[in-house]
C-alpha cells in the first residue's frame, strides 16, 4: 500500500466502525409518520362510521369498500405502489446504516421524496458532508438487496453534487428465450440502461422542486 493510499484505507476502517447515530424523537416519527398516521385515522374512522350508521351498515359500507379496491384496478395499483413507496423508505434507511453509506460521525443521508413510477420507485436523497455520489454507487448492490430489489441506479444530479437520485427497481427478474441475459420483466421500451463513466444522466420530472434529467 503507498502512501497515497493510506488516508483511504484508514477513512475507510473508520467508517466501517463507525456507529451509526440513531434519530432523534421528532425525526424518528416523522420517518414513522404514514404507520402513525393509520393507525390513529383508521381507528377514529371505523367507531365513527359505526356510530352513524350502525354495526350492519357499517359492514356493508366496509364489504362495498372492499370491493372497490379489489376490482377496481387503478385503486388497487394506487394503494400498492404507495405501500411500496412506504416500505421502500424503510428498508433504504436500513440499508444505509448496515452498508455504511454514512459520514466518519454517523450521519446517515436524508430521503428528501419517494415517487413510485411504473416498476420502479424514484428517491431523491440529500447528502451530508462526506457522503456522496460515489459511495452510494458503491453499495448500491447492498440497497438492492435491503430494499428487496432487482437493482438501484444511481445518478447525479445535474446541479447539486449533494443531491442524488436512486431508482429502485422492483420489477422481477424472467429469463427471455432466446437470450441468456436475465433481465427485468419490463417491455423493451421501459428496459432501464445502466451509467457508464460517471456521467450524469438526467429523470424525467421534478421532485420537490428539484429538476430531475432525462434518462437515457
Amino acid at each position: 500500500m503507498s502512501r497515497w493510499q493510506e488516508p483511504q484505507a484508514i477513512a475507510e476502517l473508520a467508517r466501517e466502525i463507525t456507529v451509526v447515530r440513531r434519530p432523534n424523537p421528532v425525526v424518528g416519527l416523522y420517518h414513522w409518520r404514514y404507520e402513525i398516521g393509520a393507525l390513529l385515522v383508521v381507528p377514529y374512522a371505523l367507531f365513527t362510521l359505526f356510530q352513524a350508521v350502525g354495526p350492519l351498515w357499517a359492514a356493508v359500507v366496509l364489504f362495498c369498500v372492499a370491493n372497490w379496491l379489489f376490482y377496481w384496478k387503478a385503486a388497487r395499483r394506487f394503494l400498492r405502489d404507495r405501500l411500496r413507496s412506504v416500505v421502500v423508505q424503510h428498508r433504504l434507511r436500513t440499508g444505509f446504516a448496515r452498508a455504511r453509506v454514512c459520514t466518519l460521525d454517523g450521519k446517515l443521508p436524508v430521503i428528501l421524496w419517494t415517487k413510485p413510477q411504473g416498476d420502479e420507485v424514484e428517491v431523491t436523497v440529500f447528502c451530508p458532508a462526506g457522503v456522496g455520489y460515489e459511495r452510494i454507487e458503491q453499495q448500491r448492490a447492498l440497497l438492492a438487496a435491503a430494499c428487496f430489489a432487482t437493482d438501484v441506479h444511481v445518478y447525479r444530479h445535474h446541479k447539486r453534487a449533494n443531491v442524488v437520485h436512486l431508482s429502485v427497481c422492483t420489477a422481477r427478474l424472467r429469463k427471455d428465450v432466446d437470450d441468456d441475459e436475465v433481465t427485468p420483466a419490463l417491455p423493451p421500451a421501459r428496459r432501464y440502461a445502466g451509467q457508464t463513466d460517471d456521467v450524469a444522466i438526467p429523470l424525467p420530472g421534478h421532485v420537490a422542486g428539484i429538476p430531475r434529467v432525462a434518462r437515457r
